[in-house]
C-alpha cells in the first residue's frame, strides 16, 4: 500500500475528540469505577507519548519520504486524541490523570533504545495490546457509552497496526536483497520479546480488572498474536482495503 494512500487516509480520519457521554458513569458499576479510571490512565500516559517520533519527521529521514514522514506524524496525532478521548472517560469515572507510572516509563526507555525503527516497533506492540485490553473492557465491563468509545479507539488502533506492518515491509524493502531475510527474521524475534513482555505487563499491572471483566490470560494473549500473525507482520503482510475513516462511524461527537 503506497505512502501517499496511507497520507489520505490518515487525512481524512481527522475527527473531532469524542467526549464522555453523561451516562457513562452511571453505567458502569461502583466497585470497578476506581480500578477501571486507574487502569485507564495508565494507558492514557502511553497514548500520549510519541512526541519524540513527531518531532523527527519534520526533517528528512533516510528511507522515508515526505508522504510516509506526514502520516507518522497524523498517526502520533491520533494517538494524542485517543489520550485526550481516554481523559475524558476517566474524569467520568472521578478518577485523576496520572503524570507518570513505571510502566510508561519502560516503554519510553525500550522507544529509545535503537532509534527510529525500535520506537515504531514498540509503538506497534503498544498498538497490539492497546486493541485486546480496550475491546475486553468495552465488552465486558457491560456499559454501552464505554464500550462504543474505546471500541472506536481499538477499529483506530487496528488501521495504526496496519499502517505500521506497512510501514515495516517498506524498510525491509529498502534492505539489501542478501540480507533482507536475515533482517526479517531479526526483527520478527525482537518483536516476539517485545510483545510477550508486554503481555506479562499488561497482566501484572491490569490482571486483576481483566478478570473481573471476563478477560482470560490465555485469551488475551492468543488474540495480541492473532493480530500480528492477521496481518502477517514481517512477513509479506496481505492487507486489506483502506476502509471508509473510522469518524464515519456511527457515535457520538
Amino acid at each position: 500500500m503506497s505512502a501517499t494512500t496511507w497520507l489520505a487516509y490518515f487525512e481524512g480520519n481527522a475527527r473531532c475528540d469524542r467526549r464522555a457521554v453523561a451516562s457513562l458513569c452511571s453505567e458502569v458499576p461502583a466497585a470497578l469505577r476506581a480500578p477501571l479510571a486507574l487502569s485507564l490512565g495508565r494507558f492514557q500516559l502511553g497514548e500520549a507519548a510519541g512526541g519524540r517520533i513527531h518531532d523527527e519527521m519534520n526533517a528528512p529521514v533516510r528511507g522515508l519520504g515526505a508522504a510516509t514522514r506526514r502520516s507518522v506524524q497524523l498517526y502520533i496525532e491520533e494517538e494524542w486524541r485517543h489520550a485526550r478521548e481516554l481523559a475524558t472517560i476517566i474524569e467520568a469515572l472521578g478518577g485523576k490523570l496520572q503524570t507518570a507510572h513505571w510502566t510508561n516509563g519502560a516503554f519510553t526507555a525500550c522507544r529509545r533504545l535503537l532509534g527510529l525503527r525500535t520506537k515504531m516497533m514498540t509503538l506497534a506492540i503498544a498498538e497490539v495490546v492497546g486493541i485486546v485490553y480496550y475491546r475486553a473492557l468495552a465488552r465486558g465491563v457491560g456499559s454501552p457509552a464505554l464500550g462504543s468509545s474505546l471500541e472506536l479507539i481499538a477499529s483506530e488502533e487496528s488501521r495504526h497496526l496496519d499502517f505500521q506492518a506497512a510501514f515495516f515491509e517498506q524498510q525491509l524493502a529498502l534492505t539489501p536483497a542478501p540480507w533482507r531475510t536475515a533482517r526479517r527474521w531479526l526483527l520478527r524475534g525482537w518483536m516476539g520479546a517485545i510483545l510477550t513482555a508486554a503481555l506479562l505487563v499488561l497482566w501484572l499491572d491490569h490482571g486483576a480488572l481483566l478478570r473481573r471483566v471476563g478477560g482470560e490470560a490465555w485469551t488475551l494473549a492468543r488474540a495480541s498474536w492473532q493480530e500480528l500473525a492477521r496481518r502477517r507482520f514481517l512477513a509479506q503482510p496481505r492487507l486489506s482495503p483502506l476502509p471508509q475513516p473510522s469518524y464515519a462511524l456511527t457515535h457520538e461527537r
